[in-house]
């Protein structure tokens, strides 16, 4: 949605509330409280954003259960911030936002984003992605910071070197060919303190995939798993990246690679720096938008997830 149909969508405060209201109480007004249901649940006139039941004699918020309830911003910055979200390719960094809306405090721009991200995690994707998968795992994360220059380099080149070994934080990625939607995962430590393994790569894959998918690998030992009898039936396409990155015939892992380059452009370029405590924020975000990149609803569907109780 461009800026000048968001001002033709929205011109007012009162266009933006509304929009919300209808969304949430599409089948009608129904109280939290006592759980009556449209009958006797009116809305004020003068309190826009009350909600009144007479079978309870209560009164509470319409914008209750949602990322919107007790903000003191106006609801057309929320929904202009959540097009925002949705319009930019790899992101949009609270610095920038609080810029386009005019907020005086960047914390209340990066906690409007963090409850934004919030709401794209509610999207599910229990076993949905069928006939012909791509997983791969990237590694996401900075160099880190020493207060000693003179070993900093030597720091960099033990820790953060590039793939496996790094002090980097691994993310899984499934992309399902025939949509192109994708689900990443990041990897945290198991209980034996380990990550990628057989196991827990299997899980991402038996979480959003249907049985007997086709399954395209690298040729990482983690998914040495699917080569062995397993409960959903998976059958791995094995490419091995030392010799090619395609075997022909639509046998490569190039479609999740693409989403990883994506993915590192954002960070870098437009976040910058990602902490493990809310990376997988991060990754749902990166996700939605790319799960919506072709849909003329994405807006409407974002803000059925922000309301979402």
């Amino acid at each position: 949605m461009t800026f000048f149909e968001f001002q033709k969508r929205f011109p007012n405060e009162g266009a933006a509330l509304n929009f919300i209201v209808a969304t949430k109480y599409a089948n009608g007004y129904y109280c939290p409280k006592c759980g009556c249901f449209h009958k006797g649940i009116y809305r004020s006139n003068k309190r826009t954003k009350v909600l009144h039941c007479n079978n309870c004699k209560s009164e509470f918020s319409v914008l209750a259960g949602t990322i919107f309830e007790g903000t003191h911003l106006d609801l057309r910055m929320w929904l202009y911030a959540m097009n925002l979200v949705i319009v930019a390719k790899k992101g949009i960094s609270a610095c920038q936002l609080q810029r386009e809306l005019g907020m005086k405090s960047y914390k209340g721009a990066w906690r409007m984003l963090q409850l934004i991200r919030q709401a794209m995690a509610k999207e599910e994707y229990n076993e949905v992605f069928e006939a012909v998968v791509e997983i791969d795992e990237t590694y996401v994360g900075g160099k880190p910071r020493k207060s000693n220059v003179h070993t900093e380099r030597e720091t960099n080149e033990k820790h953060n070197k590039r793939g496996r070994g790094t002090s980097k934080t691994p993310v899984i990625g499934v992309k399902e060919r025939n949509t192109g939607k994708v689900h990443a995962v990041v990897a945290n430590y198991n209980d034996e303190g380990k990550q990628l393994t057989g196991k827990q790569l299997f899980n991402v894959l038996k979480k959003v995939c249907k049985d007997g998918v086709t399954v395209m690998t690298d040729q990482y030992s983690g998914y040495n798993i699917l080569d062995k009898e397993n409960e959903k039936n998976f059958i791995r396409v094995k490419v091995d990246h030392s010799v090619t990155y395609s075997l022909g015939d639509g046998k490569h892992t190039n479609g999740i690679e693409s989403f990883w380059a994506i993915v590192k452009r954002g960070v870098y370029g437009i976040y910058h720096h990602v902490s493990v405590e809310h990376m997988q924020k991060y990754m749902d975000e990166f996700c939605f938008r790319l799960n919506h990149r072709e849909c003329d609803d994405a807006f409407e569907s974002l803000v059925n997830l922000a309301i979402a109780a």
